[in-house]
């Protein structure tokens, strides 16, 4: 269910106040037009049916003792005043709503952003982006949709149409329970109606969840789609999803506009009724022609409402089926948590020590990723890691982040097991460049800041030179203000992958990650960048991947992967006589 802050609760309280004042206003409105209609334009006395409340009676007794004249000119001096402040009320009942609407949608987007931020990598790994993007951008708005519109339709038209059944049901109660009558035959048709529209809604999102993916995967892999002049084909895959979407959209539309006409015809029996039954009333002369007028406005000003809470139905079963999409996200179990008992993560002073780890991505398989891997990597070393593609490299690299945890074994600083330390205090001891170049839409320095939120020009300046990077920064339009596009797009490969060695650089950690680091330079910018890291690699624990001879030739100890096993280890010279397939990987992989 979605909670209400504090202050949401206090203005849905304002908004529901409001709204009993409007109906009373609603209601003001039309009880007393018959009656004056009576009074000033027949010149006939108001007659009341008997049962009507004393007060009701004795009200109409003093109305019938004013002059018309004097009832008439107060009737057009009091109307104004009375719509003015009948619309200061509704603005504000509007008004209270839609902030309680509004922050509420903002609240839960930012529950679902940070439930994003929480979740594994597993996660991702089953999900599309369009798909997570969908739920923020078009399921969410139907939740705020149903608070601003439902919930206010909900409470105000039912106190519309009690006060109107009251009404009713002091003119005349038997006719009015005959009329009333009908009322379950339409909650029995809006009930049916409406389970159908929360089943075809879920089909809608989805597959709008579909149309957002693809247009998320077109615009992120623009490039290959130009370079292999596929635009036709994401055309039809977009044409494909798009017209998916238009029909179930269509098919979810047209159930829920047969709620309004189904109960206009309801109300159309139900008023044929009352003009039979009150209309013989009115020729008998039991009550008044204004009365009965009051009666039928009364009664129609019933089904309004009905009629109303039908549309809104749809809407509810509309945001139910958005919140239970939204909740298949929220409620979905966090895999990498710190333990009720985390420490803060202390720095090795020995190793890290891989102890008979075991894992696999999907539990349901047999074939493991990494099989009984043990190693200690020895703290102020830098180890390598080569093998063919599929052996496990970057899964130990994962899991050292606790990107995913092993299904056996330990992962230790020294003698402390990561899995009983912070993910903060762990992950702040590390820096990771990667192969992806993961860069973000903003500046340089934004990009740069994010291996040191605080970090000054002068740092900014001084990693930006060790990587290589203040060349190219100094000739950027802005420099280091200048914003290069999204995932880097007006970057070269070279630059975004200089820029993302700055930014681990800047953060200066003890220890240093580096998957394909250094893939993306050419040969005089890999030969600079090297020396660059061998300097930030002093005194400090590294652990690379790298299908390049030159990156990993220094390593203090290289590990031979295969098939997720350590097969040989040892260091550069010494592998190239001993290990085959180190021998083959140096032949066939390494740029020598």
């Amino acid at each position: 269910m979605i909670s209400l802050s504090r202050r949401n609760l206090k203005y849905l309280f304002l908004g529901i106040g409001c709204m009993l004042f409007s109906t009373l206003f609603e209601g003001g409105q039309f009880g007393a037009i018959g009656p004056i209609v009576d009074r000033i334009f027949t010149n006939k006395l108001i007659v009341l049916p008997s049962g009507m409340p004393p007060w009701v009676m004795d009200l109409a007794g003093r109305v019938n003792t004013i002059d018309r004249q004097t009832l008439f000119y107060g009737i057009i001096c009091f109307t104004p005043v009375f719509y003015i402040l009948k619309g200061i009320v509704f603005y504000m009942q509007g008004y209270f709503m839609n902030v309680v609407a509004q922050k509420t949608v903002a609240d839960v987007r930012s529950d679902l952003f940070a439930h994003y931020q929480k979740l594994s990598h597993d996660f991702y790994s089953q999900k599309r982006q369009g798909e997570l993007m969908s739920r923020v951008t078009h399921d969410v708005p139907f939740l705020g949709h149903s608070i601003s519109y439902g919930i206010t339709d909900v409470v105000y038209q039912t106190l519309l149409a009690i006060f109107f059944a009251v009404v009713a049901l002091s003119i005349d109660w038997r006719m009015t329970l005959v009329i009333l009558a009908t009322l379950p035959l339409i909650g029995l048709l809006i009930h049916v109606i409406g389970k159908t529209v929360k089943k075809q809604s879920i089909h809608s999102q989805e597959s709008m969840a579909d149309l957002n993916s693809v247009l998320a995967e077109a615009s992120q892999g623009v490039s290959v789609v130009k370079a292999f002049s596929r635009e036709t084909h994401e055309m039809t895959r977009f044409d494909t999803a798009n017209l998916r979407y238009y029909h179930a959209f269509l098919k979810a539309n047209k159930r829920a506009l047969l709620l309004s006409p189904s109960s206009e015809v309801m109300q159309a029996i139900a008023f044929v009724l009352v003009l039979w039954l009150g209309g013989k009333r009115v020729m008998s002369g039991s009550i008044s022609f204004g009365v009965f007028g009051v009666y039928v406005a009364a009664l129609i000003s019933i089904f309004r409402p009905i009629k109303k809470l039908t549309a809104v139905y749809g809407i509810i079963q509309q945001a139910l089926a958005s919140s239970k999409r939204i909740y298949a996200i929220l409620d979905w179990k966090l895999k990498i948590v710190d333990a009720p008992d985390a420490k803060e993560c202390v720095l090795p002073k020995k190793s890290i020590c891989f102890e008979n780890i075991s894992f696999r991505y999907n539990k349901d398989e047999e074939r493991w990723i990494i099989k009984d891997f043990s190693h200690d990597f020895e703290i102020g070393k830098t180890t390598a890691l080569v093998g063919p593609t599929g052996c496990g490299k970057t899964t130990i690299i994962n899991m050292i982040l606790r990107f995913y945890d092993p299904d056996k074994g330990r992962i230790l600083f020294d003698s402390q097991d990561i899995k009983g330390v912070t993910l903060l205090s762990l992950r702040s001891h590390i820096g990771l460049v990667t192969q992806d170049m993961i860069l973000f839409n903003e500046t340089i320095r934004a990009n740069l800041q994010y291996g040191k939120l605080d970090a000054t020009d002068e740092e900014i300046f001084d990693a930006a030179r060790q990587a290589l990077a203040l060349e190219f920064i100094e000739k950027m339009p802005k420099g280091l203000d200048t914003v290069i596009g999204d995932r880097g797009f007006k970057l070269s490969g070279g630059q975004k992958q200089r820029l993302c060695i700055a930014r681990a650089i800047l953060k200066n950690p003890k220890i240093l990650l580096l998957d394909e680091a250094t893939s993306a330079l050419d040969a005089e910018s890999e030969y600079l960048v090297q020396a660059a890291l061998d300097n930030l690699m002093k005194d400090r624990t590294v652990i690379v991947i790298a299908h390049r001879l030159s990156t990993i030739r220094h390593a203090n100890c290289i590990l031979v992967l295969e098939n997720g096993e350590i097969v040989q280890k040892g260091v550069h010279e010494e592998l190239l006589n001993s290990s085959e397939l180190y021998s083959r990987l140096a032949s066939y992989h390494f740029n020598q």
